[in-house]
């Protein structure tokens, strides 16, 4: 029997973490919830539990903080925010794999990586919490590279490719965020894939071509059919 890689499959799957292998929103609602506990621990009935995931949910992105502590009549400023991102960053997430990332991490024998931005602490946490760490044989969380050296800079994509030995078009990576995702790995040979998931906190649409994915799915469930029917045609 062929392996992937001689039917014209790419060998090597790399996945992104957040929004790709579980939905991001749930380890916000978990950071939310972490936080709004320690709030009441000082402040008592001030502080009203949902009051940040009803923020996130209006739309609010990156003031969350400050509105709640607000509503709840606690007074801000920048070392308690400080106080708070890190109590977010740094809490033990309430997380689970979508229920598709495990159905094909139990069936796909292909050989897998990670490759994460974020602060390399907090994304490992994430990974632990997930407990899918074991199941991938490289993991780089560009917050242990140099400064920078986040997507869409090539240095993880590089770093793949030197553990596993093997040219571009041979690996392939799934992702979510057409506005930094692809453009490395494309750049380099090799095939990408946008997984495009309810909920997700960033917008699907790329910027322009070159952000783009060769191929968009919704779900794990039709990634090894897509790259199969997509390398019979070449991946033209």
């Amino acid at each position: 029997m062929p392996s992937s890689s001689e039917a014209g499959q790419p060998g090597v799957l790399v996945f992104d973490l957040d929004d790709t292998l579980y939905c991001e929103r749930d380890f916000a609602f978990s950071g939310f919830a972490a936080v709004e506990a320690h709030l009441a621990r000082l402040h008592g009935d001030a502080v009203v539990p949902g009051t940040c995931r009803a923020l996130f949910e209006s739309g609010i992105r990156r003031a969350i903080f400050d509105c709640a502590l607000e509503r709840f009549g606690i007074a801000g400023g920048p070392d308690r925010i400080a106080e708070l991102v890190t109590l977010y960053r740094h809490h033990r997430p309430q997380i689970a794999p979508c229920p598709d990332t495990s159905r094909f991490l139990e069936t796909d024998p292909r050989p897998r990586a990670i490759i994460t931005d974020g602060p390399a602490a907090m994304q490992r946490s994430k990974i632990a919490a997930l407990g899918i760490g074991p199941l991938f044989g490289l993991i780089i969380p560009t917050g242990d590279l140099p400064p920078g050296m986040g997507k869409p800079h090539p240095r993880a994509f590089e770093q793949v490719m030197a553990w596993s030995g093997k040219p571009g078009p041979d690996h392939v990576y799934v992702a979510d965020n057409p506005a930094k995702d692809f453009i490395a790995p494309k750049r380099l040979g090799w095939r990408t894939v946008q997984i495009d998931r309810a909920g997700r906190v960033h917008a699907p649409e790329p910027p322009s071509p070159d952000h783009a994915a060769e191929i968009r799915i919704a779900s794990l469930d039709d990634l090894a059919d897509k790259l199969r029917l997509k390398a019979r045609a070449g991946f033209a």
